[in-house]
């Protein structure tokens, strides 16, 4: 079974990340400042069937952006997550 993922990267955004039934990641969205957005876009990839039998599971925040990274000048593309790592 598919996932799309809504987790956070080191930096304190949030990112979308969709797991195949193989197990691979791949990221599909970063840089949002809040889940929502993403949680949505989610719900919407499922509903419109590009993702038809994919479980869509969110992280709980774990840190907010200036928390996490004073310095945004170094941010880079954060590899996919899974929720719950």
């Amino acid at each position: 079974m598919r996932k799309l993922h809504v987790t956070q990267d080191d930096f304190g955004f949030w990112q979308l990340s969709l797991e195949e039934a193989d197990g691979s990641l791949r990221l599909l969205a970063h840089r949002a400042e809040t889940a929502d957005h993403l949680v949505e876009n989610a719900r919407e990839l499922v509903a419109e069937g590009r993702y038809r039998d994919a479980a869509v599971v969110v992280d709980p925040p774990r840190k907010t952006v200036a928390e996490a990274a004073p310095d945004l000048d170094n941010y880079t593309v954060p590899p996919p997550r899974k929720a719950g790592e």
